[in-house]
């Protein structure tokens, strides 16, 4: 099984508590108007990602074991992000979805620590603690 993946930072500290890596996935039909990661819309621009060699990558450069993942829309990927959460199951895994939490499935949620729900619209933008707009919520689920 593969990701499409358009970028990974290691060292965030605005995607979910503490110092964090973030997986940036490529691919999302629902092209928020002011979203800020437009190039990673078209799946095909992402690199096409092993996620047994890309669970190593994060295990290696990850020491603190915080994930985040984020798109593009994670959720187009579902059963790839099943598949590479199940792998890293000592971590403490985030999701960044434009979705609705009631959209998300109760194994998928069982899994994470936090969620972060809805569409980024830049006229809201957060300048704080974690990057988004004031329209999204942030759900802690562990």
């Amino acid at each position: 099984m593969v990701l499409f993946v358009a970028g990974i930072v290691y060292g965030s500290m605005v995607d979910g508590k503490g110092l964090r890596t973030v997986v940036f996935l490529s691919g999302c039909s629902v092209h928020c108007p002011s979203c800020h990661n437009k190039s990673y819309w078209l799946k095909e621009n992402g690199k096409k990602i092993p996620i047994d060699l890309l669970t190593q990558q994060i295990r290696k450069n990850t020491p603190q074991k915080k994930l985040t993942i984020s798109g593009g829309e994670p959720l187009e990927q579902l059963p790839a992000v099943n598949e590479l959460i199940s792998l890293l199951p000592d971590f403490d895994i985030g999701l960044y979805t434009s979705y609705h939490i009631k959209d998300l499935k109760k194994d998928l949620l069982s899994k994470l620590s936090f969620v972060k729900t809805g569409r980024f619209e830049k006229d809201k933008l957060i300048v704080g603690k974690y990057f988004g707009s004031s329209n999204q919520e942030m759900i802690y689920l562990k």
